[in-house]
C-alpha cells in the first residue's frame, strides 16, 4: 500500500487542478466524517454536502463535481435509485458508492447502475482517499 500511496502523491502533485467531491449520505455523522477525511487534502475540495440527492438536484448541474461520493445504507433501494438519477443529471461525474458490508450484492448492483467504483463504509480514511484519487486520475 505504501508504494501505491507514494505513486498517488507523485501523480496528483503534478497537477494543480482540484478534485471537487459532492458528498451525499443520510447519516449526519457519516457526512461529517467523510468531509473531515477530504477537507485536509490539498488536491481535493468539497463541492457540496447533502443528506440525499434531492437536496442537491436543483444545483447539481451548476456544481459540476468531478466525483460524487454516495453513501448507501441497508437495504439501500432509495439510494440506488438516486444513483440512477445522478448518472443522468451528472453524466460527466464519476460516482464512488459507499456500501454497507451487510448488504450482499449491493456493490454489483451499484456498478450495474452506473457507479464507477464501490468501497465499504468500514474502509480506512487512506483507502477512501486512494479510491477518490484513482477516480480522479481516471477522469484526467
Amino acid at each position: 500500500m505504501d508504494a501505491l500511496n507514494s505513486g498517488f502523491q507523485y501523480a496528483w502533485g503534478m497537477t494543480s487542478k482540484l478534485t471537487s467531491v459532492l458528498v451525499i449520505d443520510s447519516h449526519p455523522m457519516m457526512r461529517a466524517a467523510l468531509c473531515a477525511a477530504i477537507a485536509d487534502e490539498p488536491d481535493m475540495t468539497i463541492a457540496a454536502v447533502a443528506a440525499n440527492a434531492t437536496d442537491t438536484m436543483r444545483t447539481a448541474r451548476l456544481l459540476h463535481p468531478n466525483i460524487v461520493l454516495l453513501g448507501i445504507n441497508n437495504p439501500g433501494a432509495e439510494e440506488l435509485q438516486t444513483l440512477v438519477v445522478l448518472r443522468k443529471k451528472l453524466p460527466g461525474a464519476l460516482i464512488l458508492v459507499l456500501i454497507c458490508d451487510e448488504a450482499p450484492g449491493q456493490a454489483q448492483e451499484a456498478l450495474r447502475l452506473g457507479a464507477q467504483a464501490t468501497l465499504t463504509k468500514n474502509a480506512s480514511r487512506n483507502e477512501l482517499l486512494c479510491a477518490l484519487r484513482q477516480l480522479s486520475l481516471a477522469k484526467h
